[in-house]
């Protein structure tokens, strides 16, 4: 390029600015040079963008130079205090078309460093920062706010750690793109690999369209959050990703068939639970397909849990201990034991587990970070399905919910003892608030005992 200043090594890719040192400070900024993005695309305006630059870095290191080794700044502070310089520049307006040069005289220096937190906006990974902590305070699930941290940390493998004013669309539009080429299973596949690096394979699988949806829209949640706080003014995000249009639209069954269900449910369940002492993967199962439970909730269940009320056994699916958490508020809920689990010695089970002064009803089960205590389960239950030959997609321990559901709807059972039985709200306020519990007999009789 004619000014030894301006940097392009591609067509296509934006300008950089470069800076050499002067050769006095090279040992206190510790490099010979260093470089910076311009985030533009027009040698014009690029020219102009670079040579004022150019003039500001001049200008402080005079007044390094000057300071006689009192002002103790980095390469990473002279570089933000660039980047805030040009936040300025395009928000004030057009580039002007010169650009006045500023004279580097023994005189004192008016731009004084300033560190990262002096900037008037903020950066991803401090937006990041403040938009899990929101999350965790307003009591979201360990694994929602997890679920956006893995999202928040790819972002910033993408895009870097920049000020939300440098943000622009065409980051929008990188950041979808990129995500598209990444590989699926990345973390035990390649787990050693940088973003730029697994963009270089060939012939792997990559992302499918619903993970990539999902990272898409976590991002724009968190941009759309961030618009709400004053944070910024724009989601530079959203609507990034192009609807997929499928014509051959593919109806799954989430629900387990009759078929299916006496095959899970038959010896082969014993043999991998009561004859392997693994007496949670039999009696968990069991549950979920009597009750429609969630498998976390069933999983954490204490022995005290299981009681009579009313002269019925009933399961309390209630978040009234730290380690324990149900879902959404009408989650919190009393479950009739269906008749087939006392039939099949359900009581005795817990009577067992009691007598090992254990208050977990499954204390083989580990309460693991941001899955809960069901994380062992799932993992056995997605092999054993593969072994029974039926695991396809939309069929897991989730299933187990929709069978029942699609049971109860089947037989024509009241939607709202549906609703109580499962833990949904019932989408009323009149239902939600007025309409209170079922009564235990009712909802046995006319839900329970039609699974």
């Amino acid at each position: 390029m004619s000014a030894t200043y301006l940097v392009h090594r591609k067509t296509g890719v934006s300008y950089s600015f470069r800076s050499v040192i002067p050769k006095d400070l090279q040992t206190q900024l510790g490099t010979r040079e260093f470089q910076l993005s311009l985030r533009c695309g027009i040698l014009k305006q690029a020219k102009l963008l670079s040579a004022h630059l150019h003039n500001l870095t001049q200008n402080l290191y005079a007044k390094i130079r000057h300071s006689s080794g009192q002002l103790k700044i980095s390469t990473h502070e002279i570089k933000e205090i660039l980047k805030a310089e040009l936040a300025k520049l395009y928000h004030s307006g057009p580039i002007p078309k010169t650009v006045k040069k500023m004279e580097v005289a023994s005189r004192q220096p008016e731009i004084t460093p300033r560190d990262e937190s002096s900037h008037n906006g903020i950066t991803l990974s401090e937006l990041s920062k403040k938009f899990l902590g929101s999350k965790t305070e307003a009591g979201y699930p360990d694994k929602t706010v997890s679920g956006y941290r893995d999202t928040h940390k790819l972002m910033l493998e993408v895009l870097g750690d920049i000020p939300l004013d440098f943000l622009t669309h065409e980051d929008g539009r990188k950041f979808v793109q990129t995500i598209k080429q990444l590989p699926a299973n990345r973390s035990k596949k390649y787990p050693t690999l940088s973003v730029k690096e697994l963009l270089e394979l060939r012939d792997m699988q990559t992302l499918n369209p619903k993970t990539i949806l999902k990272h898409t829209e976590r991002v724009s949640a968190l941009f759309n959050w961030a618009i709400k706080q004053g944070y910024t003014e724009k989601n530079v995000f959203r609507g990034k990703l192009e609807p997929t249009l499928n014509n051959k639209q593919q109806v799954i069954e989430k629900h387990f068939s009759q078929q299916e269900l006496d095959l899970i449910l038959g010896d082969a369940l014993k043999a991998e639970s009561l004859q392997q002492d693994k007496p949670e993967r039999y009696w968990v199962t069991m549950i979920a397909a009597y009750s429609g439970a969630r498998l976390n909730e069933i999983c954490q269940l204490n022995v005290n849990d299981i009681q009579q009320e009313e002269g019925i056994w009933v399961m309390e699916f209630l978040s009234e201990t730290i380690d324990k958490h149900i879902k959404t508020q009408a989650g919190n809920r009393v479950v009739p034991v269906h008749p087939k689990l006392l039939e099949l010695g359900f009581l005795d089970y817990v009577q067992q587990v009691s007598q090992f002064s254990s208050k977990k009803l499954f204390p083989n089960l580990r309460n693991m970070i941001s899955t809960g205590y069901g994380t062992l389960i799932s993992r056995w239950f997605a092999r054993y399905l593969k072994r029974l030959g039926i695991k396809k997609k939309g069929k897991n321990f989730h299933s187990f919910r929709h069978t029942v559901v699609n049971r109860l709807t089947t037989k024509q059972v009241y939607e709202s003892f549906i609703r109580e039985l499962i833990g949904h709200s019932h989408g009323s306020l009149t239902m939600d608030v007025y309409g209170g519990r079922k009564p235990l007999e009712v909802l046995l009789n006319e839900c329970v005992l039609k699974i």
